[in-house]
């Protein structure tokens, strides 16, 4: 638990110093944990459904263009767009009580969908589960990144992020054996209602910190200005602007593309439930060792040049491109999971060492804004839309490749993540430059 003393804050600037004294080093891991902890319930409650497609598809007589819509609009508009007023009540001071109310809300709409009558109830049910989300991860952001200086960041938050790959590991494993032996219903209620329980603990045990570096001015528009204007504001740091386009891209190519390898897996090499559950699964372990490991590295080179934070998810993009190929177009299923595996160790190094790029070029009252705006790029472009164009496309490609036409549809993706790669490098090239002109930091930049 954390100390009892008051928490000083200082109209200019809160020194990293003082953080460290308010919070001891136990409590700021115990933190980290516990968001941690949040992601993992938010990604396992987000990926049951991609394993049950089939059943789900079968049951309700639905079209790949209607399970696209089902596994990503219904979730990622409402989640998107809910972001933003949530995010912005959050930067107010609020982001413990936000993110509580919105996990026991997303958890409680998990298991309102195993409960659903049909393909419209369970439509809306995916709906609460995007409200409800949206109120978890860009708060989050903003705390770790008050707790935790620059130099260490990444570290801090690739362990964030790690939450999610074990959440998608449990998601994907329990969905697909609770499916397979009692039903795709009971796999929604069983790993909904824990996320009840551990809503509470958020809600009891964890506290706001002071703001990490520089406080805006009482006019600035992150501060005292509108929504919109302090969405505007972000966006004139050129190297922001181009990070929440390579996040939109990455995440229409690989995270759309991946709610549909149950579905491919089971189409093109024959494989039950239980065993795709398995397997999805187990990819998890390459991503949590590439998150965990890119976001070492990253600090590491960071502190030579700041640039590696954005380097580091560039170069392991370009590794995983093959690789991704690799694992729709193998033969056999024991090649692609191989492959597969291969391409999770260099793709998920993105992720957390964005994020934690992207919090460095923002203040104290724009943090989970910034992350509301990274959140409606990846999910409104990159899980919507990618989900709902993959299944477009297999729709499109049945005529012509039959039973294949959901693994060229996906191999169609590929090509968009050299897209992403160029505005990543776009935005090194700024990238210091926006990092010393940003209020977020206690220490100049080097």
């Amino acid at each position: 638990m954390p100390p009892t003393g008051p928490i000083v804050r200082d109209p200019q600037q809160t020194p990293a110093i003082e953080l460290e004294e308010t919070f001891t080093p136990a409590y700021r891991i115990y933190v980290l944990i516990l968001l941690m902890g949040v992601n993992l319930f938010n990604y396992m409650d987000r990926s049951i459904l991609g394993v049950l497609i089939e059943p789900i598809k079968e049951e309700m007589h639905a079209s790949d263009t209607q399970m696209g819509i089902l596994t990503g609009l219904a979730f990622a508009i409402f989640y998107a767009v809910c972001g933003f007023p949530i995010a912005r009540i959050a930067d107010r001071g609020l982001r413990v009580r936000v993110i509580s109310i919105a996990m026991a809300t997303w958890s409680a709409m998990t298991v309102l969908c195993g409960m659903a009558g049909g393909y419209w109830q369970l439509l809306l049910a995916r709906v609460g589960v995007g409200v409800g989300e949206a109120g978890g991860n860009p708060p989050s952001q903003a705390l770790l990144a008050d707790y935790f200086p620059l130099e260490q960041r990444a570290r801090a938050i690739g362990f964030f992020v790690a939450g999610a790959h074990i959440g998608i590991f449990l998601g994907t494993l329990l969905a697909g054996y609770i499916g397979y032996e009692y039903g795709w219903r009971a796999a929604f209620i069983a790993l909904g209602l824990p996320g009840v329980l551990f809503a509470l603990l958020v809600h009891f045990t964890l506290k706001e910190p002071p703001p990490r570096g520089q406080i805006e001015s009482l006019d600035s528009p992150l501060r005292s200005g509108s929504m919109w204007q302090a969405i505007a504001h972000l966006f004139e740091s050129r190297s922001f602007k181009h990070l929440m386009i390579a996040v939109g891209i990455l995440w229409f190519s690989n995270v759309g593309a991946g709610q549909w390898h149950a579905p491919f897996l089971q189409r093109s090499h024959g494989l039950d439930l239980k065993e795709v559950g398995f397997l999805l699964s187990f990819l998890s372990i390459p991503s949590l060792i590439a998150v965990l490991g890119g976001g070492f590295l990253a600090d590491r080179l960071a502190k030579r040049n700041p640039t590696w934070q954005i380097y580091v998810p560039l170069l392991g993009t370009l590794i995983s491109i093959p690789f991704l190929l690799g694992f729709y177009l193998a033969p056999t299923w024991q090649l692609a999971f191989a492959s597969a595996c291969l391409a999770m160790l260099s793709s998920g190094v993105f992720a957390g060492v964005l994020l934690a790029a992207v919090q460095g070029l923002v203040g104290p009252h724009a943090r989970a804004l910034a992350g509301a705006i990274l959140m409606f790029s990846s999910n409104l472009i990159g899980v919507g839309l990618g989900r709902f164009a993959v299944g477009v496309l297999s729709d499109l490609l049945m005529p012509i490749f039959a039973q294949d036409s959901l693994r060229w549809a996906l191999v169609i993706m590929k090509v968009l993540p050299f897209w992403a790669v160029f505005h990543m490098w776009l935005a090194s090239k700024s990238f210091i430059g926006d990092l010393r002109e940003a209020p977020s930091q206690a220490d100049p930049v080097s």
